[in-house]
């Protein structure tokens, strides 16, 4: 695992930032309140889009083998 966020990270860092930015967030403190207050209620599909790319870059680094699991 720290071998994948050693090779990973700053490209995920980096990602996360890029997906935030269009949303009008700095941080995913910045997002959880926006998403609170009702302010991105227009653009669910953009957050919903963000949001699922990080846990997939998480995932990537903690344990990339529950990308492959079927749900259920």
């Amino acid at each position: 695992m720290a071998r994948r966020e050693f090779l990973l990270g700053d490209a995920h860092r980096i990602a996360h930032q890029n997906r935030l930015k269009p949303l009008g967030c700095a941080t995913d403190a910045d997002l959880a309140a926006a998403i609170r207050a009702g302010d991105l209620d227009d653009r669910m599909d953009e957050v919903v889009a963000a949001v699922r790319a990080s846990v997939i870059d998480k995932l990537t680094v903690a344990n990339p083998r529950h990308l492959s699991l079927p749900s259920g």
